[in-house]
């Protein structure tokens, strides 16, 4: 399958910047386009919910470890 991109003359540093990375690590600039579109593209892992247990009482460091200290 094959994809023509337009690129406006105001982008034309990205393709510049695209040959001097091609150059560098001996990868295609086919290969460096598709790696960032699936970077792009790739859907975001969601995102853990909050939850609040309310105010506790922790204590103090002191009392955390005053059982460790004995042993």
């Amino acid at each position: 399958m094959q994809l023509n991109i337009y690129v406006p003359k105001g982008k034309e540093p990205l393709l510049e910047r695209l040959d001097r990375i091609s150059e560098l690590t001996g990868r295609s600039k086919n290969d460096l386009v598709l790696e960032a579109l699936e970077r792009y593209l790739i859907p975001p892992r969601p995102v853990l919910g909050k939850f609040r247990l309310g105010n506790r009482d922790l204590g103090t460091r002191r009392e955390w470890y005053q059982d460790w200290n004995r042993g």
